[in-house]
C-alpha cells in the first residue's frame, strides 16, 4: 500500500508567507495585450483594500525537521566588467544562502524583500500604489547560527529573466528545512530589482540584455554561478567573501558540503542551470523548470544528471528544444509534466496572484495564461515533492520512487518520458 506524505498546503497558508513571481520577457508580451481589461476592476479592489488595510499574503511553511537561517551576501568580481551595468563597473552580485540552524532564538524572519525592493516591483510590474498589499515575512531567520552536526549539500537557484532570488521561496525554503544550503542569485541587471547595502536599487537594463543573443546571456549569467561556487569555497575554507565584510552566521562556512553540489532554475534559470551544468564540474545534478536550451550545451548534451519539469503552457519552441536535447543526455534522465499549469506555476507566483487577485486585479485570460488551471497549493506541494526526491537520490544517493512512474500523492505529475 502507498502511503502519502502529502501536506496539505490549504492549511499550512496560514503560518507562512509569498513571495512573489514576474513574468520574464517571453510572457510579458501576453500580460500586457489584456491589462488593460482589468484597471478599472484593479482600482476599485484596491480602494476597498486601502479601506480594510494591506491585504496579507502567505506562503506554506517548510516541511522539514531543520529551522531554516537566511543570509545577504554581496560579491564583487573585480576581474570581470558587468556588461549590462549603465556605466563602466565591475560585476557584482547579491546572493542569499537559506541553511539548515540550529536555533532561531533572538533572530527575527527575514522579509522576502527589502521595501525599496517592493516598492519597485509593484510600480513596475503590477502597477499598484504602495500599501496596498502586505508583503512576505519568509521562514527563513537572519544569521541564525548554522547547523553544522554534519555538511549539507549545497544547491543553487537561479531566477527567470526580470525575476529575483526571491521568486521561488517556497521550494527554497522546504529544501534548506530538509538539510540542504540553497543559494540563491540575483543575476544583478537581468533581475527584476536588487538592493545593495549602500542603498542602490539596480533595476533590469532591458535594452543592454536584449542586445545580446540568448547564448550569451546564459553565459553571462553562468559566469555568475562560477562567482558564486568560488566564494562560497572560499566562505568553506574559513574566509568572508561579503564586499563589505560582515559578519558570517556561526558555523555556516564549516556547514557547506562542496563536493555536493546541485542546481535548479526556472525559465532563463533554467537554461543558465544547464550551461553550468555543461561548464562547471563541481555541479552534479541540475533541474531545469519550463526552461529554454541556450549556449554549447545544445550541441553537446550532457552525461549529468538532469529533470527536466515543463508545463501545460503551449511553448513549441522550448518543445523542440528540450526534444534536440533528450539523444544528447547520456545520465540519469526525466522529463515530467505539471498537469494544468503555467509558465508561472513554477514560482510562487502561483499562490502570490489569487491571495491579492482583489489588489493585482489580473483577469480571466491571463490567470489562465501564466497559472494555468490547476490547484495553486498541490502545485507547489508536488513540485517540493520532486525537487527534493531529486536532490536526495542524485547528491545523498537515497532512494525514491518517485520516479518510477506516476504516483497517487501526486496525480498533478505526469511522466513524459
Amino acid at each position: 500500500m502507498t502511503t502519502c506524505h502529502r501536506r496539505s498546503l490549504l492549511a499550512a497558508l496560514a503560518f507562512g508567507v509569498l513571495a512573489a513571481t514576474i513574468p520574464d520577457a517571453a510572457t510579458a508580451t501576453a500580460a500586457t495585450a489584456t491589462a488593460a481589461t482589468s484597471t478599472a476592476a484593479t482600482a476599485t479592489a484596491a480602494t476597498v483594500t486601502a479601506e480594510a488595510g494591506p491585504l496579507r499574503l502567505t506562503l506554506p511553511a517548510p516541511t522539514g525537521r531543520y529551522p531554516v537561517g537566511t543570509t545577504t551576501m554581496h560579491l564583487v568580481d573585480g576581474t570581470r566588467p558587468d556588461p549590462w551595468a549603465p556605466t563602466p563597473r565591475s560585476r557584482e552580485l547579491k546572493i542569499q544562502l537559506w541553511y539548515p540552524a540550529t536555533s532561531t532564538a533572538g533572530h527575527p524572519a527575514a522579509p522576502w524583500m527589502s521595501p525599496a525592493e517592493q516598492a519597485h516591483l509593484e510600480s513596475d510590474y503590477f502597477g499598484i500604489p504602495t500599501g496596498r498589499l502586505a508583503w512576505p515575512v519568509t521562514h527563513g531567520h537572519e544569521d541564525a547560527p548554522a547547523d553544522r552536526a554534519t555538511r549539507h549539500p549545497v544547491i543553487l537557484y537561479s531566477h527567470g529573466s526580470r525575476g529575483d532570488r526571491s521568486f521561488d521561496t517556497a521550494l527554497v525554503e522546504e529544501l534548506a528545512s530538509h538539510g540542504y544550503i540553497v543559494a540563491t542569485i540575483d543575476h544583478t541587471f537581468d533581475a527584476g530589482e536588487v538592493e545593495f547595502p549602500d542603498g542602490r536599487v539596480e533595476v533590469r537594463n532591458t535594452a543592454a540584455v536584449h542586445a545580446m543573443s540568448d547564448a550569451e546571456i546564459v553565459a553571462v549569467r553562468t559566469a555568475d554561478t562560477r562567482l558564486v561556487l568560488d566564494r562560497l569555497t572560499a566562505l568553506a575554507a574559513g574566509a568572508d567573501p561579503d564586499a563589505e565584510h560582515r559578519p558570517v552566521p556561526r558555523g555556516l562556512g564549516a556547514a557547506l558540503d562542496l563536493t555536493s553540489v546541485g542546481m535548479f532554475g526556472h525559465s532563463m534559470g533554467g537554461a543558465t542551470t544547464l550551461q553550468a551544468l555543461h561548464d562547471d564540474a563541481r555541479i552534479r545534478a541540475g533541474v531545469t523548470l519550463d526552461g529554454p536550451v541556450f549556449g554549447t550545451v545544445a550541441g553537446d548534451g550532457l552525461a549529468k544528471p538532469l529533470l527536466l519539469m515543463s508545463s501545460g503552457w503551449d511553448s513549441p519552441a522550448r518543445d523542440a528544444m528540450w526534444d534536440a536535447l533528450w539523444p544528447e543526455l547520456t545520465g540519469w534522465r526525466r522529463q515530467l509534466n505539471l498537469k494544468d499549469s503555467g509558465h508561472l506555476s513554477y514560482s510562487d507566483l502561483e499562490l502570490l496572484v489569487p491571495q491579492g487577485e482583489s489588489v493585482i486585479g489580473w483577469s480571466a485570460e491571463q490567470l489562465d495564461h501564466f497559472l494555468g488551471t490547476g490547484d495553486g497549493p498541490h502545485a507547489i506541494a508536488a513540485q517540493r515533492a520532486y525537487l527534493l526526491g531529486f536532490f536526495d537520490l542524485q547528491l545523498r544517493h537515497r532512494r525514491t520512487g518517485l520516479f518510477d512512474g506516476p504516483s497517487p500523492c501526486y496525480p498533478e505529475i505526469a511522466f513524459t518520458r
